[in-house]
């Protein structure tokens, strides 16, 4: 088509459906520099969250010690000591997180300034072929399909995207994957690299002093004991623990009692109602029912200070309902923005979506807090 068979029309779409194009590729650019970027911070929270505990294992008696036959260096050592180290790293960790907050904001900002652009050029798209009378060209029909359909931030809450969710499971699974190579790392392998030197000490103990070889001995038992438990805590993560072989109410039934056994100060009734007594649930259904009931309850031990529980659970071969009240300091409206991302409570939700099911957390210092949540079995 040569200028002269240009109408003012075509000229406008040509030039607004180019400035589409490069906000497009300006949104989705920045969208992948800020998931990019999310990662960083992801990883960062989880090297300070490292450090955090680390700092706790050491005292101003103990912390320049590199095992426990070191010797205790005097008070006139001013040598900087292996706490004041991990606290100097965890501030330059602060910072750098407060920066790559501070960025990771301002390029959302920059994305949704680019994305009412597009909305607004989209709309002009639209205008241009009504006024003209034309059909949409596939690029102006492919606009507005995303426009629809949206291409919406990782954050943006009122939309609640499936992809969302997706990153949301798939973070939560690398965060869990994190945790139980860290337990394994620091509470099952050095333990072990430490019982290894305590039974080389063990030996020339045997020869020279009987008494300390004592000591050693208890000491290398309470490590055992301590690798062994660790253990247990890192198959109970997997789900190792969970016999999907009983009857699906023995696993609820078993659970209950578990919790009644190790919180004695804690009043727990149960009443899981069932209305097969030949049901037989999917394996995985009752492993993510479990775990769900694991989660509620973990975190009403850990954070309501209650003394009553009350948990009706009603099984069937087409629903699961759980409703289950406590008596605590309640919980405030907005928990998924004050909690942890990583927190039992936003497990439950993932779990709850994956399911297509349902969820209500309610509570106040009066009432205490109830947990409904329900999904189809399919």
């Amino acid at each position: 088509m040569t200028k002269e068979d240009t109408t003012p029309f075509q000229v406008i779409e040509e030039a607004n459906s180019k400035t589409l194009d490069y906000f497009n590729q300006l949104y989705v650019s920045h969208l992948e520099l800020v998931q990019g970027l999310k990662t960083e911070l992801f990883e960062l929270e989880i090297q300070i969250e490292t450090l955090e505990r680390t700092k706790e294992l050491y005292t101003p008696h103990t912390d320049k010690r590199k095992n426990i036959f070191s010797p205790v260096d005097g008070p006139s050592d001013r040598s900087v000591t292996r706490g004041k180290q991990i606290a100097e790293q965890l501030q330059d960790l602060e910072d750098a997180k407060l920066l790559l907050e501070k960025r990771i904001a301002d390029l959302e900002e920059d994305t949704l300034s680019y994305k009412e652009q597009i909305e607004m050029l989209a709309r002009a798209q639209k205008c241009i072929h009504t006024v003209t009378g034309e059909g949409y060209t596939e690029s102006a029909k492919d606009t507005l399909d995303s426009e629809d359909e949206g291409i919406e931030f990782i954050e943006d809450e009122d939309t609640g995207t499936g992809t969302e969710h997706n990153y949301n499971v798939l973070m939560l699974q690398d965060y869990a994957n994190y945790q139980r190579a860290t337990d394994l790392d620091q509470h099952v392998k050095q333990e072990l690299i430490s019982s290894f030197h305590k039974l080389d000490v063990l030996k020339w103990l045997l020869h020279s002093d009987l008494e300390r070889a004592r000591v050693t001995l208890d000491e290398l038992h309470t490590s055992q004991e301590s690798i062994v438990h660790s253990i247990d805590q890192i198959l109970e993560q997997l789900n190792y623990d969970i016999n999907t072989k009983q009857p699906v109410w023995n696993q609820v039934n078993h659970l209950v009692k578990t919790y009644q056994r190790e919180h004695p100060e804690c009043s727990i009734d149960l009443s899981c109602d069932c209305s097969e007594q030949d049901l037989n649930l999917t394996w995985f259904i009752s492993i993510r029912l479990i775990q769900m009931l694991r989660e509620v309850f973990n975190n009403i031990f850990q954070h309501a200070n209650a003394d009553r529980i009350t948990a009706k659970v009603f099984l069937s071969s087409r629903l699961i309902d759980v409703d289950i009240h406590d008596n605590g300091v309640g919980i405030s409206e907005d928990y998924l923005d004050t909690s942890d991302w990583y927190s039992g409570l936003h497990k439950i939700h993932e779990i709850i979506y994956q399911l297509d099911g349902n969820l209500q957390i309610q509570g106040d210092l009066i009432t205490g807090t109830n947990v409904r949540f329900s999904f189809p079995v399919k």
